[in-house]
C-alpha cells in the first residue's frame, strides 16, 4: 500500500489504540512491580525509544518522525505521573 492510500481517519483511530494498549499492558506491568515506577519502567521506555529510533531511521520523513518518537516518552510520563498519584 502506497502511502498515499492511508486513509487519515483510519490511522489516527490506530494511534489512539495502539496507545490505550500500550497503556493497559504498562499498567499490568506496573501491577507486577507493585504499581511503583522505578527502573523497570526506565528500562522500558529506554528499550522503546531504542526500538522505535531504529525502526525508523531510514524514513525520509524526518520531521514526522522526530514527532513520532516524542510520543513514546509523554507516554511513559503520564504513566510515572499516575503513579505518583496512587500513592
Amino acid at each position: 500500500m502506497q502511502s498515499s492510500e492511508i486513509d487519515p481517519t483510519a490511522l489516527g483511530f490506530t494511534v489512539v489504540s495502539l496507545n490505550i494498549a500500550l497503556e493497559e499492558v504498562l499498567k499490568a506491568l506496573a501491577e507486577q512491580n507493585g504499581n511503583q515506577a522505578g527502573a523497570w519502567l526506565d528500562e522500558v521506555e529506554d528499550l522503546a525509544l531504542l526500538r522505535a529510533k531504529g525502526r525508523l531511521s531510514e524514513a525520509q520523513e524526518k520531521e514526522a518522525v522526530a514527532a513520532a518518537i516524542a510520543v513514546v516518552p509523554s507516554i511513559f510520563a503520564r504513566m510515572r505521573t499516575g503513579f505518583t498519584a496512587q500513592k
